[in-house]
């Protein structure tokens, strides 16, 4: 198998796998007999399989058309595979299972011989830290690895300008643990962590068939994390930019307060581990104690804005909003009442924020 990995497990033995299978397989004959008689292709003879082999089926077709019609074949048929669905469902089920756990694995076995780097993962007891080093998300071709590590009752703050990669991030930890947690299969050098249930917050919008705003939906899926925060089960939340189209102070306010309840919850200590984005610095300054800042940077050059993709250690430090207004060729008069502002802005809040 293809890749190099960091954690090697012994091979499976599929061989009962195959017995049961061929088991079930057999007592099920019948009824797969059954379903083609009720096909009207008892033979199931393909197309373009010669002239004589046509002429055959077209004569079964025929004859058994008018044999139906006289002896209703059909009902017969549905009735006698009833009463062996009955009599076999066990078996069904048990082939279905068999063959969707062969097919699982023939798709992960040949993912893994597509990637050049993935790892089987280490799961921990709670309370285990979580530790992903060089993560990679699989649907992006070149992907920037990175590493995340949270103890328990520990979050992580992610600030940084537009499309630095916050978002991105967020998904691609959530992605890498439910591949972990499902396929034993991940983009990732190392994988360290407890099993954990998986829940967001990100891509919030209105729902018109149900009369459901950004902001209600948001609410509602908030409530239910805070909810499930509750439980002494370990979580992950990935939360990304949360309030976002209200107002500042409500939004930094309900924010932080979020935050801090999902760490916190009803047990003690907090088995929880939470990932959010924002573009709100004053939450790296109200939330010291739980959450560790962390950011994207980027850079301007003649092309215009150039982003590495990497995460690095404490807030973030530029803002590019401004920046892509000039880039994109925005009038100088705009620029200058932007800027003129954002300083104004920065001087009152006492902000370390510098545009480009």
């Amino acid at each position: 198998m293809g890749g190099r990995c960091a954690i090697r497990t012994p091979p499976v033995d599929a061989s009962p796998l195959v017995v049961a299978l061929h088991v079930d397989v057999t007592s099920l004959r019948r009824l797969k007999n059954i379903a083609r008689w009720i096909g009207g292709d008892p033979l199931l003879i393909p197309f373009g399989a010669g002239i004589a082999a046509t002429i055959t089926r077209d004569v079964l077709v025929t004859a058994y058309e008018y044999l139906n019609l006289a002896f209703l074949l059909d009902g017969t048929g549905v009735y006698a595979g009833a009463r062996l669905l009955r009599a076999h469902d066990r078996a069904l089920l048990g082939a279905i299972v068999a063959i969707g756990d062969i097919d699982v694995a023939i798709s992960t076995a040949s993912f893994r011989a597509g990637q050049h780097e993935w790892t089987r993962p280490r799961f921990g007891e709670p309370p285990a830290t979580v530790q992903l080093t060089n993560i990679r998300h699989p649907l992006l071709e070149q992907a920037v690895p990175n590493s995340v590590s949270l103890a328990p009752g520990r979050g992580l703050l992610i600030t940084g300008s537009n499309m630095s990669g916050k978002s991105t991030l967020l998904r691609t930890v959530g992605v890498t643990v439910v591949m972990a947690q499902t396929l034993n299969t991940c983009l990732a050098s190392a994988y360290d962590a407890p099993t954990l249930d998986v829940r967001s917050c990100i891509g919030r919008s209105d729902d018109l068939l149900s009369g459901t705003s950004y902001y209600v939906a948001e609410v509602r899926s908030l409530l239910g994390l805070v909810q499930a925060s509750e439980s002494a089960a370990p979580h992950l939340f990935l939360l990304d930019e949360l309030f976002r189209g209200t107002n500042a102070v409500e939004r930094i306010a309900a924010g932080r307060a979020v935050l801090l309840e999902s760490i916190s919850g009803a047990t003690r200590p907090s088995p929880h581990v939470v990932l959010a984005a924002t573009h709100d610095g004053e939450l790296v300054d109200l939330l010291p104690d739980t959450y560790a800042p962390c950011h994207f940077g980027d850079a301007v050059s003649d092309d215009g804005l150039v982003f590495d993709h990497r995460m690095r250690p404490g807030p973030a430090t530029t803002r590019n909003a401004i920046a892509l207004l000039r880039i994109h060729g925005a009038p100088n008069a705009l620029i200058s009442r932007a800027s003129e502002c954002a300083s104004m802005l920065d001087a009152q809040r006492g902000a370390t924020l510098h545009g480009r």
